[in-house]
């Protein structure tokens, strides 16, 4: 007789590279007290360029009166829920009003995925991911739900602009196979590409979701990270919320969700925090209340993020403040990269961009890049003491392709770039 049951079985089964990827090298990585010497993490999504006045800030909102050491209320208290109505509406321009009610706060952006695919969808079923996508969304879609994931490659790495028809093709594929697929979930900004869908391309997923009656899932973790337009003044912003559109004109406004967090903007990751947003949907609502107790919020950390998010003036100066940075650092990077010869894929926001070592390939082998040289690349990499992100963990139907997280203080990421380049000799 089985220890576990078939339900902890079949997680277990759930196949996650990202994961397996990074067990190999954690204990290898730098760490200020139990390993200074370890290597330099240019591979995991994290923003340090404002670390210090983060910290300081959430040290100033962290306070406590008698009345925290009682349950609060596990989507957020109202306090915090129309603090973050007001930021949503102020910075994701929602088309139609955002009300507080609209939105259940959650114990990270993942957790939000996991709560959300397990109420709009059933075991067995499937959600399309463009791809290459996160490459934790393995887990994120799949554990306790039993939901599935089908792949589709409806862009290039270098080009973002949808290809409907791919998403058709691969969507009647599936269903000839007897595969249910009931959602689909569009990161943008991308990870790992780290590039924005234009409206035009976010309208042709919400009507090929429309057609085949799909949860539409947004997750807009890095929406106000957004950089490029800051260093060519000429283009407007490239990012373009879900919420910003009137998607009641292309779908059933049910099926829309977003999904936003703390850790990727604010650069929170420890406190876990995320969002889903739905607007329309009251039955789902009830639901995501029901299981809310399951992804409980602290009443310590919905007062601390409550005092955050009531400093607007400092919020919108922060992220100000960060998007500048990240457009001085991600020119330096690139600067460096060029310098150089080494090939990139262009980024527009969040802390990363992919960088393409496919030419160094051609150069030292003369033949086209596999995914044993990237693996090889990638163990270079750590045996000189830093670590990127390898394309296979994304799902990278092409080799060769490697995420470098860029958000970090100039020194450090100089001695990285440094590194990087002393693995390819």
């Amino acid at each position: 007789m089985p220890t576990v049951s078939q339900r902890a079985l079949k997680t277990l089964a759930v196949d996650c590279p990202l994961n397996k990827a990074f067990m190999q090298v954690v204990d290898k990585l730098q760490h200020p007290e139990f390993n200074p010497q370890g290597a330099l993490n240019l591979g995991l999504a994290h923003n340090d360029l404002l670390h210090q006045k983060v910290f300081a800030k959430c040290q100033q909102c962290l306070q406590i009166v008698p009345n925290d050491v009682n349950y609060g209320a596990p989507q957020g208290s109202k306090r915090l829920l129309d603090a973050l109505q007001s930021f949503f509406t102020r910075h994701f321009k929602p088309y139609y009003p955002l009300e507080a009610e609209h939105i259940f706060t959650q114990t990270g952006a993942g957790a939000s995925v996991n709560q959300l695919i397990m109420s709009i969808a059933d075991e067995g079923d499937y959600c399309m991911l463009p791809g290459p996508y996160y490459g934790a969304f393995d887990l994120d879609i799949s554990v306790h739900t039993g939901v599935n994931i089908i792949e589709v490659f409806p862009h290039g790495i270098s080009d973002t602009h949808v290809n409907g028809d791919e998403l058709e093709r691969v969507y009647q594929l599936a269903k000839s196979k007897g595969k249910r697929i009931t959602s689909i979930l569009i990161s943008n900004p991308d990870n790992p590409l780290g590039r924005c869908y234009s409206q035009q391309d976010l309208e042709t997923f919400l009507i090929f979701a429309s057609k085949h009656n799909l949860h539409y899932i947004s997750d807009e973790i890095y929406a106000l990270s957004s950089f490029s337009h800051l260093i060519d003044t000429s283009k407007q912003d490239p990012f373009h919320s879900i919420l910003s559109i009137n998607y009641k004109d292309f779908i059933n406004p049910n099926l829309v969700h977003v999904i936003y967090g703390m850790s990727k903007d604010f650069a929170i990751n420890g406190f876990r925090v995320g969002f889903i947003i739905t607007q329309f949907n009251d039955t789902l609502r009830l639901a995501l209340m029901r299981s809310a107790g399951f992804s409980y919020t602290s009443t310590i950390t919905d007062r601390l993020l409550t005092n955050l998010f009531s400093g607007e003036i400092w919020i919108d100066e922060y992220l100000q403040e960060n998007r500048q940075l990240l457009a001085e650092t991600y020119t330096k990077a690139t600067q460096f990269l060029t310098k150089h010869n080494i090939d990139f894929i262009p980024g527009e926001a969040g802390p990363f961009f992919m960088i393409d070592v496919r030419s160094i390939i051609r150069r030292n082998h003369n033949r086209e890049a596999t995914f044993e040289d990237e693996q090889q690349i990638w163990h270079n990499m750590i045996t000189h003491g830093v670590y990127l992100a390898p394309g296979f963990v994304f799902h990278s139907r092409d080799p060769g392709f490697f995420r470098l997280t860029f958000a970090l203080p100039w020194e450090i990421l100089e001695r990285g770039l440094n590194l990087v380049l002393k693995s390819f000799e």
